[in-house]
């Protein structure tokens, strides 16, 4: 994340209909809030992942892997709880923000921690008429460990159903146009279409796979497979797109 960067995302057209942007792969230390950032009225709350073995480069030293970050602004009044889920070194809280694990690595049972990471902040606010959950993922390309990191999602999506829950971040994983199998006949009517990945290579395993490799189709499949557990949908490719020279969807 260069300062470069954040002058850009503030010069996009829905910038200023935004209030909370959620950034994956950061590489940043979470050690300190970027003036940057807030000088322009946002705060910064966030995790780092491990540090790479690569020599210490660009702003700030961005030399650790991966990393998320919530960008908030500070005119919506937040009040926020960060639940570093997994994969958390670091982690570092704007004003108002409190944290379930202060500090540490974050990761689930055995002997050494995952490298994919995760972790939710639950929003309030007086302008907000209830709660609102954000889950920041990324998982790692060439990690294995997949089916546990999936099954520790699953488990962690206990929220009140009237409050909002969005995932959002970089899975590295294949879905192609595949339709959730808890999505009704009346509810796909209901929904926009969703444009998805149509090259054949980049489909999601079979549902009877026995891979365990990490690879983007494996992993596509236990995204699905999580999706249809806790009855959510990829709004990716939903939307019309913002303007001719933009892709209606990503690769997720």
């Amino acid at each position: 994340m260069f300062p470069t960067q954040w002058v850009a995302i503030q010069k996009l057209p829905v910038f200023s209909s935004l209030d909370y942007i959620i950034l994956t792969e950061h590489q940043l230390s979470a050690e300190f809030r970027p003036d940057e950032i807030i000088k322009s009225g946002w705060d910064f709350h966030a995790i780092s992942g491990t540090v790479t073995t690569l020599p210490q480069r660009g702003y700030q030293g961005q030399r650790y892997r991966g990393g998320l970050a919530l960008f908030t602004r500070n005119s919506m009044r937040f009040s926020i709880t960060m639940h570093p889920l997994s994969g958390a070194v670091n982690t570092i809280l704007g004003d108002n923000c409190t944290s379930l694990n202060p500090r540490g690595s974050v990761h689930s049972s055995g002997t050494s921690p995952s490298l994919h990471q995760a972790v939710t902040w639950s929003l309030l606010s007086p302008i907000y008429n209830d709660g609102i959950h954000l889950t920041g993922v990324y998982i790692f390309p060439n990690e294995g460990n997949l089916d546990e990191f999936f099954d520790t999602r699953t488990t962690h999506t206990n929220h009140p159903c009237h409050e909002p829950h969005i995932y959002a971040g970089d899975f590295n994983a294949y879905t192609a146009e595949e339709i959730k199998s808890h999505i009704t006949p009346l509810e796909s009517q209901a929904l926009f279409h969703r444009v998805g990945d149509t090259n054949p290579a980049h489909s999601p395993a079979s549902p009877l796979t026995t891979a365990t490799a990490p690879a983007a189709d494996f992993r596509g499949r236990l995204l699905l497979n999580m999706l249809n557990s806790i009855e959510f949908i990829i709004t990716d490719g939903r939307f019309p797109s913002p303007s001719p020279t933009h892709r209606p969807y990503t690769f997720s």
